[in-house]
């Protein structure tokens, strides 16, 4: 596959970050990655340098899944999240998914971790063409009512014409 792939992870083990990307590794990603566990280093990672995707640890000493969310939200950067966890629970899940993340991987179960960030990829492009369209119609729709409007002037102007003419 040999995908490159820039990955942000907020994480406080280094032994998981290794995990983690061997994983993403063994799958045909190209890794390069960044680490951060405060909401500093999280900030300053995001203004630095482009990602593809943000996974986090659900709970760190400092910093936890939620709050790094919000701090990926606040930057107004559409990267798709993947929490990452020893130990969640299904509603904690659930509500990190209803807040924005795009799905959760245990940490007993990384061999999915490869799966998730694929199908987290796949949504950000659909999304990413969706806006595309939209703003390509805005500008069709925008260039069709100054069309319009030249139209009515020209109108207007060879009517005001006929009439002076006429008398």
């Amino acid at each position: 596959m040999n995908v490159p792939l820039r990955l942000l992870v907020i994480e406080d083990s280094d032994r998981d970050v290794a995990l983690e990307v061997r994983e993403l590794e063994a799958a045909g990603y190209l890794v390069t990655h960044a680490v951060a566990d405060t909401a500093a280093e999280m900030k300053a990672a995001l203004t630095k340098q482009a990602f593809d995707v943000v996974i986090a640890d659900h709970a760190l000493p400092q910093f936890d899944a939620p709050r790094a969310l919000a701090v990926l939200k606040e930057s107004g950067l559409d990267i798709p999240f993947i929490v990452v966890s020893g130990a969640i629970g299904e509603e904690e899940a659930v509500a990190l998914i209803k807040a924005g993340a795009r799905d959760y991987v245990m940490k007993d179960r990384l061999s999915r971790l490869a799966y998730a960030v694929e199908h987290a990829l796949k949504d950000a492009e659909n999304r990413r063409g969706r806006k595309q369209a939209k703003e390509a119609l805005r500008l069709k729709d925008r260039n069709f009512q100054i069309i319009l409007l030249i139209i009515v002037l020209l109108l207007f102007g060879v009517i005001t014409a006929l009439v002076l003419i006429k008398y």
